[in-house]
C-alpha cells in the first residue's frame, strides 16, 4: 500500500482529508514537529504553496492531482528543454508505522536497499523559505530523513493529508510545550 501511495493521490476511492496550517510562512526558517499515530492508514506531512494547496483542496482529486502531471501525448521534445521548477508541495508519506522513501531521493536509512524506514516517535519539519528547501527529521535523534526543494514564490503553509483516516499530535511552540491532536477518519479518540 505504501508503494502505491503516490498513485493514490491521482485515483483514490478512500476519503482524503487535507488540513492546511492557519499561519503562512513568508520568510526565514521555521521548524515544527508532530507525532503520527502508527496505526494511521496513510498520512502525508509537509508543506505547500498556500494558493496551490487551496486549489488542490477545491478541485476533485480524480481531475487534478498535485503529484501527477500527465504527459501531453506528443513527442515534440519541448518537455526536454524546460527548466524544472521546484514542486509547489513537499510531503513525507507515512503509513502503517513506516515512512516511504521516495525513489531516487537522498533519503537515508539503515538499509540503503530498503524503500521504507520505521516511523520515529516524532517527525520534525524545517522549512528554509529563502533557500526554497524543506527538510524532514527524526525529531528525537535529529537524524535527517529527507530534504527536497519546494516552491517558495508565495506564502507556504504546513499541510497534512489523511488518506483513509489517521491521527497526529502537532507540537506547538517549544516554549509552550503544548500539543494539539488532529483526528481525521475516527482512528483515534481525542484526549
Amino acid at each position: 500500500m505504501l508503494f502505491a501511495a503516490e498513485r493514490l493521490m491521482t485515483s483514490c476511492h478512500l476519503s482524503i482529508d487535507l488540513v492546511i496550517g492557519d499561519v503562512a510562512i513568508t520568510q526565514g526558517k521555521s521548524y515544527w514537529a508532530c507525532c503520527v499515530d502508527p496505526s494511521s492508514y496513510l498520512v502525508k506531512v509537509g508543506v505547500g504553496l498556500e494558493s496551490k494547496l487551496q486549489e488542490w483542496f477545491q478541485v476533485p482529486q480524480d481531475v487534478v492531482s498535485p503529484r501527477y502531471d500527465p504527459d501531453s501525448g506528443h513527442d515534440s521534445g519541448a518537455e526536454d528543454t524546460t527548466v524544472e521548477a521546484p514542486p509547489p508541495y513537499a510531503f513525507l508519506t507515512i503509513g502503517m508505522g513506516k515512512i516511504l522513501l521516495s525513489h531516487g531521493s537522498a533519503l537515508t536509512s539503515r538499509d540503503p536497499n530498503g524503500c521504507t524506514v520505521p516511523l520515529p516517535p516524532r517527525i520534525g519539519v524545517c522549512l528554509d523559505y529563502e533557500q526554497g528547501k524543506v527538510s524532514f527529521y527524526d525529531a528525537v535523534s535529529f537524524r535527517e530523513l529527507w530534504e527536497c526543494g519546494v516552491d517558495c514564490s508565495g506564502p507556504v503553509c504546513p499541510a497534512f493529508c489523511f488518506i483513509g483516516g489517521g491521527a497526529l499530535h502537532l507540537q506547538e511552540l517549544v516554549a509552550t510545550k503544548q500539543e494539539r491532536k488532529v483526528t481525521i477518519g475516527g482512528f483515534a479518540k481525542l484526549d
